[in-house]
């Protein structure tokens, strides 16, 4: 095998994986890879997801221990902050390099 096939086939497992089979979860994880961390307000005007579909995305990152969600008191109340995990970081870089080198070989 190639290392152009083995990379398209970790890409392909990758993407198979609970937390980056659906666009939501992967957009998150991008958001989160540039910012390191955001409040819950910040994700859900971010992705324009219902706070329940949220909710749950956010759910299956922590479950996959690629995030951790975590409650700050703030002066005007609590505040739900998430913040990327060395895992996440990892696959999510994973990822981007993955399409990088995807795209430097359509050149």
């Amino acid at each position: 095998m190639s290392s152009d096939e083995r990379e398209l086939k970790e890409l392909m497992e990758l993407l198979n994986s609970k937390a980056f089979s659906n666009s939501a979860r992967l957009g998150i994880m991008i958001a989160l890879h540039y910012e390191k961390k955001m409040s819950f307000s910040e994700l859900l005007s971010f992705s324009s997801l219902p706070k329940s579909s949220l909710s749950f995305h956010l759910q299956i990152l922590e479950d996959e221990g690629l995030i951790k969600v975590y409650k700050v008191f703030t002066i005007s109340g609590i505040r739900t902050e998430i913040r990327i995990t060395d895992k996440g970081e990892e696959l999510i870089k994973k990822y981007l390099n993955y399409v990088k080198n995807l795209k430097e070989k359509e050149k």
